[in-house]
Protein backbone atom coordinates (compact mmCIF):
# COMPACT_ATOMS: atom_id res chain seq x y z
CA UNK A 1 0.00 0.00 0.00
CA UNK A 2 1.51 3.59 -0.90
CA UNK A 3 1.77 5.64 2.25
CA UNK A 4 1.20 8.77 -0.02
CA UNK A 5 -1.75 7.47 -1.00
CA UNK A 6 -3.43 5.46 2.01
CA UNK A 7 -2.30 5.77 5.33
CA UNK A 8 -3.74 5.19 8.86
CA UNK A 9 -6.27 8.79 9.87
CA UNK A 10 -6.42 9.15 13.82
CA UNK A 11 -9.84 9.23 15.59
CA UNK A 12 -11.23 9.66 18.92
CA UNK A 13 -9.13 8.82 21.72
CA UNK A 14 -6.84 5.87 20.28
CA UNK A 15 -8.31 4.35 17.88
CA UNK A 16 -6.81 4.31 14.31
CA UNK A 17 -8.64 3.86 10.58
CA UNK A 18 -7.24 3.49 7.36
CA UNK A 19 -7.51 6.83 4.65
CA UNK A 20 -7.49 7.38 1.04
CA UNK A 21 -6.49 10.21 -0.19
CA UNK A 22 -7.61 11.07 -3.13
CA UNK A 23 -7.06 14.29 -5.47
CA UNK A 24 -10.05 16.36 -6.54
CA UNK A 25 -10.26 19.65 -9.06
CA UNK A 26 -9.95 21.95 -7.01
CA UNK A 27 -5.55 20.58 -6.78
CA UNK A 28 -6.80 19.13 -3.27
CA UNK A 29 -6.68 16.04 -1.35
CA UNK A 30 -9.16 14.80 0.65
CA UNK A 31 -8.59 11.83 3.14
CA UNK A 32 -12.05 9.19 2.73
CA UNK A 33 -12.68 5.95 4.32
CA UNK A 34 -10.87 2.85 1.84
CA UNK A 35 -15.17 1.78 1.16
CA UNK A 36 -16.86 2.03 -1.36
CA UNK A 37 -19.97 1.75 1.18
CA UNK A 38 -19.28 5.38 1.79
CA UNK A 39 -20.56 8.07 -0.28
CA UNK A 40 -17.70 10.74 -0.43
CA UNK A 41 -15.43 7.63 -1.31
CA UNK A 42 -17.40 6.43 -4.27
CA UNK A 43 -18.26 9.72 -5.51
CA UNK A 44 -14.75 11.30 -5.27
CA UNK A 45 -13.55 7.65 -7.09
CA UNK A 46 -16.62 8.60 -10.08
CA UNK A 47 -16.37 11.78 -10.57
CA UNK A 48 -13.60 13.53 -9.10
CA UNK A 49 -15.16 16.09 -7.22
CA UNK A 50 -18.60 16.29 -5.19
CA UNK A 51 -21.81 16.38 -7.54
CA UNK A 52 -23.90 19.56 -5.81
CA UNK A 53 -23.71 22.01 -8.10
CA UNK A 54 -23.46 25.06 -5.81
CA UNK A 55 -19.19 24.41 -5.20
CA UNK A 56 -19.19 26.13 -8.62
CA UNK A 57 -20.76 29.81 -7.06
CA UNK A 58 -18.18 29.52 -4.37
CA UNK A 59 -15.51 29.74 -6.44
CA UNK A 60 -16.51 32.78 -8.02
CA UNK A 61 -18.24 34.76 -4.83
CA UNK A 62 -15.26 33.39 -1.74
CA UNK A 63 -12.44 36.10 -1.81
CA UNK A 64 -8.95 35.74 -0.11
CA UNK A 65 -9.99 37.75 3.96
CA UNK A 66 -13.23 36.36 3.78
CA UNK A 67 -14.87 33.94 6.84
CA UNK A 68 -17.15 31.37 5.87
CA UNK A 69 -19.02 28.94 8.55
CA UNK A 70 -19.12 25.31 6.99
CA UNK A 71 -22.66 23.17 9.23
CA UNK A 72 -22.43 19.60 8.97
CA UNK A 73 -18.95 19.52 7.32
CA UNK A 74 -18.90 15.84 7.27
CA UNK A 75 -15.63 14.67 5.28
CA UNK A 76 -15.04 18.55 4.42
CA UNK A 77 -15.93 18.68 0.50
CA UNK A 78 -17.19 22.11 1.04
CA UNK A 79 -14.67 23.34 3.95
CA UNK A 80 -11.47 22.47 2.25
CA UNK A 81 -11.93 24.61 -0.84
CA UNK A 82 -13.56 27.14 1.26
CA UNK A 83 -9.98 27.73 2.98
CA UNK A 84 -8.08 27.36 -0.06
CA UNK A 85 -10.59 30.19 -1.63
CA UNK A 86 -10.28 32.69 1.78
CA UNK A 87 -6.60 32.24 1.91
CA UNK A 88 -4.31 32.63 4.61
CA UNK A 89 -5.95 35.52 5.33
CA UNK A 90 -9.38 34.37 5.62
CA UNK A 91 -11.00 31.67 8.28
CA UNK A 92 -13.26 28.52 7.58
CA UNK A 93 -15.02 27.54 10.61
CA UNK A 94 -16.43 23.58 10.38
CA UNK A 95 -18.64 22.02 12.34
CA UNK A 96 -19.09 18.48 12.29
CA UNK A 97 -19.98 16.24 15.41
CA UNK A 98 -19.39 13.09 14.09
CA UNK A 99 -15.92 11.52 15.93
CA UNK A 100 -14.78 9.41 12.42
CA UNK A 101 -15.95 12.44 9.90
CA UNK A 102 -13.84 15.02 11.79
CA UNK A 103 -11.06 12.67 12.19
CA UNK A 104 -10.95 12.31 7.58
CA UNK A 105 -11.77 16.34 7.86
CA UNK A 106 -8.34 16.95 10.47
CA UNK A 107 -6.36 14.69 8.25
CA UNK A 108 -7.36 16.72 5.06
CA UNK A 109 -6.63 19.87 6.69
CA UNK A 110 -2.92 18.43 7.35
CA UNK A 111 -2.29 17.27 3.88
CA UNK A 112 -3.14 20.18 2.77
CA UNK A 113 -1.81 22.54 4.89
CA UNK A 114 -4.91 24.08 5.46
CA UNK A 115 -3.61 26.78 9.14
CA UNK A 116 -6.96 28.88 8.35
CA UNK A 117 -9.20 25.68 9.00
CA UNK A 118 -10.65 25.67 12.47
CA UNK A 119 -12.47 22.39 13.05
CA UNK A 120 -14.94 22.16 16.05
CA UNK A 121 -16.55 19.11 17.55
CA UNK A 122 -19.67 20.05 18.23
CA UNK A 123 -23.59 20.09 16.34
CA UNK A 124 -25.42 23.22 15.76
CA UNK A 125 -29.10 23.76 16.87
CA UNK A 126 -31.20 25.92 18.72
CA UNK A 127 -29.42 25.92 22.54
CA UNK A 128 -26.66 24.07 24.45
CA UNK A 129 -27.33 20.40 25.34
CA UNK A 130 -25.79 17.42 25.68
CA UNK A 131 -26.84 15.33 22.24
CA UNK A 132 -26.81 12.14 20.47
CA UNK A 133 -25.72 11.69 16.65
CA UNK A 134 -27.07 8.64 15.34
CA UNK A 135 -25.19 5.96 13.14
CA UNK A 136 -26.08 5.54 9.21
CA UNK A 137 -24.39 3.98 6.82
CA UNK A 138 -22.39 6.17 5.15
CA UNK A 139 -21.21 9.17 7.84
CA UNK A 140 -23.24 11.98 5.62
CA UNK A 141 -26.27 10.38 6.62
CA UNK A 142 -25.87 10.57 10.20
CA UNK A 143 -28.08 12.87 12.19
CA UNK A 144 -28.50 14.16 15.71
CA UNK A 145 -31.95 11.92 17.17
CA UNK A 146 -32.49 9.79 20.42
CA UNK A 147 -32.86 6.14 19.07
CA UNK A 148 -30.42 3.83 17.59
CA UNK A 149 -26.75 3.11 18.47
CA UNK A 150 -24.41 6.72 17.84
CA UNK A 151 -22.36 8.73 20.02
CA UNK A 152 -22.68 11.76 22.17
CA UNK A 153 -22.08 14.90 20.24
CA UNK A 154 -21.91 18.66 22.22
CA UNK A 155 -25.02 20.49 20.84
CA UNK A 156 -24.34 24.66 20.67
CA UNK A 157 -25.73 27.36 18.26
CA UNK A 158 -24.63 30.15 15.94
CA UNK A 159 -25.79 33.00 18.42
CA UNK A 160 -23.79 31.09 21.40
CA UNK A 161 -20.64 30.77 19.24
CA UNK A 162 -20.87 34.29 17.29
CA UNK A 163 -20.52 35.84 21.11
CA UNK A 164 -16.68 33.27 21.88
CA UNK A 165 -15.75 33.15 18.05
CA UNK A 166 -13.84 36.47 16.14
CA UNK A 167 -16.31 36.75 13.93
CA UNK A 168 -16.34 40.63 12.93
CA UNK A 169 -17.90 39.37 9.72
CA UNK A 170 -19.36 36.42 7.99
CA UNK A 171 -19.56 36.29 4.16
CA UNK A 172 -20.97 32.54 4.32
CA UNK A 173 -22.65 30.18 5.80
CA UNK A 174 -23.61 26.54 4.87
CA UNK A 175 -26.18 24.59 6.44
CA UNK A 176 -26.60 20.99 5.77
CA UNK A 177 -27.72 18.84 9.08
CA UNK A 178 -30.14 16.41 8.47
CA UNK A 179 -32.97 18.16 9.11
CA UNK A 180 -31.52 20.73 11.76
CA UNK A 181 -32.28 23.32 9.48
CA UNK A 182 -35.25 25.32 11.15
CA UNK A 183 -33.63 24.87 14.65
CA UNK A 184 -30.19 26.45 13.93
CA UNK A 185 -31.81 29.23 11.83
CA UNK A 186 -33.63 29.82 15.08
CA UNK A 187 -30.48 29.83 17.04
CA UNK A 188 -28.88 32.31 14.97
CA UNK A 189 -31.30 34.62 14.45
CA UNK A 190 -28.98 37.32 16.38
CA UNK A 191 -26.07 36.59 14.08
CA UNK A 192 -28.03 36.44 10.70
CA UNK A 193 -29.80 40.26 12.41
CA UNK A 194 -25.99 41.75 13.12
CA UNK A 195 -24.23 40.11 9.81
CA UNK A 196 -25.15 40.42 6.28
CA UNK A 197 -24.11 36.16 4.81
CA UNK A 198 -24.46 34.37 1.97
CA UNK A 199 -26.69 31.23 3.21
CA UNK A 200 -26.95 28.18 1.50
CA UNK A 201 -29.34 25.78 2.87
CA UNK A 202 -30.25 22.39 2.21
CA UNK A 203 -33.70 22.19 0.89
CA UNK A 204 -34.32 18.68 0.08
CA UNK A 205 -33.05 15.69 2.23
CA UNK A 206 -33.78 12.10 0.59
CA UNK A 207 -37.42 12.56 -1.09
CA UNK A 208 -38.54 15.09 1.70
CA UNK A 209 -38.43 18.77 0.72
CA UNK A 210 -38.63 21.52 3.60
CA UNK A 211 -41.09 23.75 2.13
CA UNK A 212 -40.96 25.68 5.56
CA UNK A 213 -37.51 27.20 5.04
CA UNK A 214 -38.22 28.47 1.66
CA UNK A 215 -40.61 30.45 3.85
CA UNK A 216 -38.64 31.06 7.22
CA UNK A 217 -36.19 33.29 5.19
CA UNK A 218 -38.64 35.92 3.99
CA UNK A 219 -39.74 36.26 7.46
CA UNK A 220 -36.10 37.68 8.90
CA UNK A 221 -35.25 39.59 5.98
CA UNK A 222 -33.42 37.25 3.62
CA UNK A 223 -34.93 36.59 -0.23
CA UNK A 224 -34.32 32.96 -1.47
CA UNK A 225 -32.48 32.10 -4.42
CA UNK A 226 -31.75 28.87 -6.86
CA UNK A 227 -28.46 28.66 -9.05
CA UNK A 228 -28.64 27.81 -12.35
CA UNK A 229 -26.71 24.41 -13.51
CA UNK A 230 -25.52 26.19 -16.33
CA UNK A 231 -23.31 28.71 -14.78
CA UNK A 232 -23.04 29.97 -11.57
CA UNK A 233 -25.38 32.39 -11.63
CA UNK A 234 -28.18 32.98 -8.81
CA UNK A 235 -31.92 33.53 -10.22
CA UNK A 236 -34.71 34.18 -7.49
CA UNK A 237 -36.87 31.37 -6.25
CA UNK A 238 -40.01 31.17 -6.79
CA UNK A 239 -42.24 29.27 -3.69
CA UNK A 240 -45.45 29.09 -5.31
CA UNK A 241 -43.27 26.57 -7.63
CA UNK A 242 -42.63 23.19 -6.92
CA UNK A 243 -38.74 22.58 -6.41
CA UNK A 244 -37.12 20.44 -9.79
CA UNK A 245 -36.71 16.96 -8.52
CA UNK A 246 -32.84 17.02 -8.21
CA UNK A 247 -32.79 20.54 -6.46
CA UNK A 248 -30.97 19.90 -3.23
CA UNK A 249 -29.71 23.33 -1.92
CA UNK A 250 -30.85 27.20 -1.82
CA UNK A 251 -29.64 30.06 -1.38
CA UNK A 252 -30.59 33.34 1.01
CA UNK A 253 -29.54 36.99 1.24
CA UNK A 254 -30.03 39.97 2.59
CA UNK A 255 -31.01 43.17 0.74
CA UNK A 256 -26.99 44.51 0.74
CA UNK A 257 -25.50 41.05 -0.02
CA UNK A 258 -28.13 40.83 -2.72
CA UNK A 259 -27.18 44.20 -4.58
CA UNK A 260 -23.17 42.99 -4.18
CA UNK A 261 -23.63 39.87 -6.06
CA UNK A 262 -25.53 41.32 -8.53
CA UNK A 263 -23.01 43.84 -9.24
CA UNK A 264 -20.58 40.84 -9.32
CA UNK A 265 -22.19 38.87 -11.85
CA UNK A 266 -23.30 36.54 -9.60
CA UNK A 267 -27.08 37.00 -9.44
CA UNK A 268 -30.12 38.49 -10.86
CA UNK A 269 -32.36 40.41 -8.88
CA UNK A 270 -35.42 39.31 -11.14
CA UNK A 271 -35.94 38.24 -14.31
CA UNK A 272 -37.75 40.44 -16.84
CA UNK A 273 -38.57 39.69 -20.35
CA UNK A 274 -36.89 39.17 -23.60
CA UNK A 275 -37.46 38.59 -27.18
CA UNK A 276 -34.99 38.23 -30.04
CA UNK A 277 -34.44 40.93 -32.65
CA UNK A 278 -32.87 40.71 -36.04
CA UNK A 279 -29.32 41.52 -34.34
CA UNK A 280 -29.61 38.85 -31.76
CA UNK A 281 -30.82 36.52 -34.28
CA UNK A 282 -27.73 37.45 -37.00
CA UNK A 283 -25.14 36.72 -33.92
CA UNK A 284 -26.90 33.44 -33.22
CA UNK A 285 -26.23 32.40 -36.45
CA UNK A 286 -22.66 33.02 -36.54
CA UNK A 287 -21.98 32.23 -32.98
CA UNK A 288 -23.21 28.51 -34.44
CA UNK A 289 -21.40 28.44 -37.25
CA UNK A 290 -17.94 28.78 -35.37
CA UNK A 291 -18.79 25.63 -33.58
CA UNK A 292 -16.14 22.61 -34.44
CA UNK A 293 -19.59 20.57 -34.94
CA UNK A 294 -21.36 23.18 -37.27
CA UNK A 295 -19.62 21.11 -40.59
CA UNK A 296 -21.99 18.14 -39.54
CA UNK A 297 -24.22 20.19 -41.11
CA UNK A 298 -22.86 21.83 -43.85
CA UNK A 299 -22.16 18.37 -44.95
CA UNK A 300 -25.87 17.80 -45.40
CA UNK A 301 -25.95 21.06 -46.86
CA UNK A 302 -28.06 22.86 -44.18
CA UNK A 303 -26.79 26.44 -43.30
CA UNK A 304 -26.41 27.89 -39.51
CA UNK A 305 -30.41 28.92 -39.37
CA UNK A 306 -33.52 26.94 -39.49
CA UNK A 307 -36.61 27.49 -41.52
CA UNK A 308 -38.54 26.99 -38.12
CA UNK A 309 -38.85 30.57 -36.98
CA UNK A 310 -39.82 29.26 -33.22
CA UNK A 311 -36.46 27.11 -33.39
CA UNK A 312 -34.51 29.43 -34.47
CA UNK A 313 -35.97 32.06 -31.54
CA UNK A 314 -34.82 29.32 -29.33
CA UNK A 315 -31.47 28.78 -30.89
CA UNK A 316 -31.39 32.39 -30.63
CA UNK A 317 -32.06 33.13 -27.09
CA UNK A 318 -29.47 30.16 -25.93
CA UNK A 319 -26.78 32.10 -28.15
CA UNK A 320 -27.78 35.08 -26.33
CA UNK A 321 -27.47 32.98 -23.18
CA UNK A 322 -23.98 31.94 -24.09
CA UNK A 323 -22.85 35.77 -25.01
CA UNK A 324 -20.51 36.67 -21.53
CA UNK A 325 -20.06 40.21 -23.01
CA UNK A 326 -24.32 40.46 -22.42
CA UNK A 327 -25.68 41.99 -19.39
CA UNK A 328 -26.14 38.72 -16.86
CA UNK A 329 -30.20 39.67 -16.36
CA UNK A 330 -30.40 39.81 -20.15
CA UNK A 331 -28.43 36.45 -20.34
CA UNK A 332 -30.44 35.07 -17.90
CA UNK A 333 -33.76 36.68 -19.58
CA UNK A 334 -32.64 34.67 -22.49
CA UNK A 335 -32.02 31.41 -21.42
CA UNK A 336 -35.77 30.98 -19.97
CA UNK A 337 -37.22 32.34 -22.91
CA UNK A 338 -34.68 29.63 -24.90
CA UNK A 339 -36.40 27.17 -22.77
CA UNK A 340 -40.15 28.16 -23.13
CA UNK A 341 -39.53 28.21 -27.34
CA UNK A 342 -38.07 24.82 -27.34
CA UNK A 343 -40.58 22.97 -24.88
CA UNK A 344 -43.45 24.63 -27.54
CA UNK A 345 -41.33 23.60 -30.45
CA UNK A 346 -40.84 19.84 -28.78
CA UNK A 347 -44.36 19.84 -27.85
CA UNK A 348 -45.19 20.13 -31.45
CA UNK A 349 -42.15 18.19 -33.59
CA UNK A 350 -39.26 16.79 -31.85
CA UNK A 351 -36.03 16.11 -33.85
CA UNK A 352 -33.13 15.07 -32.77
CA UNK A 353 -31.59 18.05 -33.40
CA UNK A 354 -34.16 19.44 -31.46
CA UNK A 355 -34.16 16.92 -28.27
CA UNK A 356 -30.52 17.61 -28.02
CA UNK A 357 -30.82 21.21 -27.67
CA UNK A 358 -33.96 20.79 -25.61
CA UNK A 359 -31.94 18.43 -23.25
CA UNK A 360 -28.85 21.20 -22.92
CA UNK A 361 -30.96 24.16 -22.33
CA UNK A 362 -33.14 22.55 -19.58
CA UNK A 363 -30.03 21.47 -18.26
CA UNK A 364 -28.56 24.85 -18.05
CA UNK A 365 -31.77 26.63 -16.83
CA UNK A 366 -31.56 24.07 -13.60
CA UNK A 367 -35.09 21.93 -14.70
CA UNK A 368 -33.17 18.74 -14.51
CA UNK A 369 -36.13 16.75 -14.59
CA UNK A 370 -37.01 18.15 -17.82
CA UNK A 371 -33.22 17.52 -19.41
CA UNK A 372 -33.83 13.45 -18.10
CA UNK A 373 -37.09 13.32 -20.35
CA UNK A 374 -35.81 15.21 -23.17
CA UNK A 375 -32.59 13.14 -23.22
CA UNK A 376 -34.79 10.15 -22.63
CA UNK A 377 -36.63 11.36 -26.36
CA UNK A 378 -33.50 11.73 -27.47
CA UNK A 379 -31.92 8.59 -27.21
CA UNK A 380 -35.39 6.77 -28.57
CA UNK A 381 -34.97 8.94 -31.53
CA UNK A 382 -31.92 7.90 -32.50
CA UNK A 383 -32.05 4.28 -31.93
CA UNK A 384 -35.88 4.44 -34.46
CA UNK A 385 -34.18 5.93 -37.52
CA UNK A 386 -30.66 6.32 -39.09
CA UNK A 387 -29.61 10.01 -38.42
CA UNK A 388 -30.17 13.16 -40.33
CA UNK A 389 -29.24 16.62 -39.30
CA UNK A 390 -30.92 18.90 -41.13
CA UNK A 391 -31.25 21.91 -38.61
CA UNK A 392 -28.78 23.42 -36.22
CA UNK A 393 -28.71 21.74 -33.04
CA UNK A 394 -26.25 22.12 -30.15
CA UNK A 395 -25.02 18.33 -28.28
CA UNK A 396 -26.85 17.82 -24.91
CA UNK A 397 -23.31 17.88 -22.78
CA UNK A 398 -21.35 20.64 -23.22
CA UNK A 399 -18.13 18.83 -23.43
CA UNK A 400 -19.10 18.15 -26.50
CA UNK A 401 -18.85 21.62 -27.75
CA UNK A 402 -15.03 20.32 -28.03
CA UNK A 403 -14.71 17.05 -29.05
CA UNK A 404 -14.59 16.52 -32.67
CA UNK A 405 -17.36 14.62 -34.13
CA UNK A 406 -14.61 12.85 -37.15
CA UNK A 407 -16.85 10.54 -39.45
CA UNK A 408 -18.70 8.89 -36.89
CA UNK A 409 -21.73 11.73 -36.29
CA UNK A 410 -24.49 9.85 -35.04
CA UNK A 411 -22.28 7.91 -32.48
CA UNK A 412 -20.92 11.26 -31.52
CA UNK A 413 -24.35 12.98 -30.56
CA UNK A 414 -25.84 9.95 -29.34
CA UNK A 415 -22.47 10.15 -26.81
CA UNK A 416 -23.20 13.52 -25.61
CA UNK A 417 -26.53 12.62 -25.09
CA UNK A 418 -25.49 9.01 -23.35
CA UNK A 419 -22.87 10.94 -21.36
CA UNK A 420 -25.14 13.87 -20.40
CA UNK A 421 -28.05 11.27 -19.00
CA UNK A 422 -25.69 8.83 -17.37
CA UNK A 423 -24.53 12.17 -15.54
CA UNK A 424 -27.69 13.74 -14.70
CA UNK A 425 -30.41 11.40 -14.44
CA UNK A 426 -28.85 10.28 -10.91
CA UNK A 427 -26.30 12.29 -8.63
CA UNK A 428 -24.32 9.19 -9.07
CA UNK A 429 -24.28 5.65 -10.27
CA UNK A 430 -23.71 4.54 -5.73
CA UNK A 431 -27.57 5.08 -5.92
CA UNK A 432 -28.92 4.07 -9.35
CA UNK A 433 -26.75 1.69 -11.25
CA UNK A 434 -25.38 2.01 -14.21
CA UNK A 435 -27.94 3.83 -16.90
CA UNK A 436 -29.33 1.46 -19.84
CA UNK A 437 -26.65 3.30 -21.96
CA UNK A 438 -23.71 3.22 -19.97
CA UNK A 439 -21.83 -0.43 -21.59
CA UNK A 440 -23.21 1.25 -25.31
CA UNK A 441 -20.96 4.44 -24.44
CA UNK A 442 -17.70 3.27 -22.38
CA UNK A 443 -17.21 1.22 -25.93
CA UNK A 444 -16.95 4.61 -27.84
CA UNK A 445 -14.05 6.56 -28.29
CA UNK A 446 -16.01 9.61 -27.49
CA UNK A 447 -16.54 8.64 -23.90
CA UNK A 448 -14.59 10.49 -20.52
CA UNK A 449 -12.49 8.13 -18.45
CA UNK A 450 -15.44 8.92 -15.74
CA UNK A 451 -17.39 6.57 -17.72
CA UNK A 452 -14.98 4.22 -17.55
CA UNK A 453 -14.83 5.21 -14.21
CA UNK A 454 -18.67 4.43 -13.43
CA UNK A 455 -18.50 1.03 -15.25
CA UNK A 456 -15.77 -0.43 -12.80
CA UNK A 457 -17.11 1.23 -9.39
CA UNK A 458 -20.62 -0.08 -10.18
CA UNK A 459 -19.06 -4.25 -11.02
CA UNK A 460 -16.71 -3.03 -7.65
CA UNK A 461 -19.68 -2.54 -5.33
CA UNK A 462 -21.32 -5.40 -6.33
CA UNK A 463 -18.59 -7.60 -5.58
CA UNK A 464 -17.57 -8.84 -8.91
CA UNK A 465 -13.19 -8.04 -8.46
CA UNK A 466 -13.39 -5.67 -11.81
CA UNK A 467 -9.79 -5.25 -13.01
CA UNK A 468 -8.98 -2.16 -13.52
CA UNK A 469 -8.89 -1.19 -17.12
CA UNK A 470 -5.68 0.10 -18.47
CA UNK A 471 -7.41 3.57 -19.11
CA UNK A 472 -7.20 4.18 -15.61
CA UNK A 473 -3.85 3.64 -14.90
CA UNK A 474 -2.60 6.60 -16.82
CA UNK A 475 -3.09 10.12 -15.27
CA UNK A 476 -5.20 12.08 -17.49
CA UNK A 477 -6.79 15.85 -17.25
CA UNK A 478 -10.04 14.01 -17.10
CA UNK A 479 -8.61 11.07 -14.38
CA UNK A 480 -6.36 12.44 -11.38
CA UNK A 481 -6.25 9.67 -9.47
CA UNK A 482 -4.42 6.84 -11.69
CA UNK A 483 -2.11 6.26 -9.21
CA UNK A 484 -4.60 5.00 -6.58
CA UNK A 485 -6.58 2.85 -9.48
CA UNK A 486 -2.82 1.56 -10.82
CA UNK A 487 -1.80 0.45 -7.48
CA UNK A 488 -4.85 -1.69 -6.58
CA UNK A 489 -6.21 0.46 -3.64
CA UNK A 490 -9.60 0.90 -5.39
CA UNK A 491 -11.91 -1.34 -2.78
CA UNK A 492 -13.05 -4.49 -4.48
CA UNK A 493 -10.46 -3.98 -7.47
CA UNK A 494 -7.92 -6.19 -9.32
CA UNK A 495 -4.82 -5.07 -10.91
Amino acid sequence: MNASNAEPAATAGTRKTSALHLKIREGLTVAVPPSLSAISTYVLLEQEEWFEKEINLLRQFLKPGMTAIDIGANLGLYSLPMARLVGPDGRVFSYEPGSEARAFLERSRELNGFSNLDIVGAALSDNDRDGHLAFAGSTELRALGDAGTGEPVRITSLDLESAVRPWSAVDFIKIDAEGEEERIITGGRALLATHSPLVMFEIKAGEKVNERLRAIFPTIGYRVFRQLAGAPILVPDDATTPLDGYELNLFAAKPDRVNALSQQGLLVDALSGWIPGEADRNHAVAFWQRQTFAALLDASGGAGSSADAEYQDALTAYAIWRATDQPVATRCAALAFALQRIRAVCARACTAERASTWARIAWEWGARSESVGALRQLMQILSAARLQLKEPFWPADARFDDVAPGDQPAAWLAAAAAERFERTFSFSSLFSGASPFLSWLCGQKFASAEMERRRTLIAAHAGQQPRVPERLCVPAPDHLNADIWRAGLVPGTAV
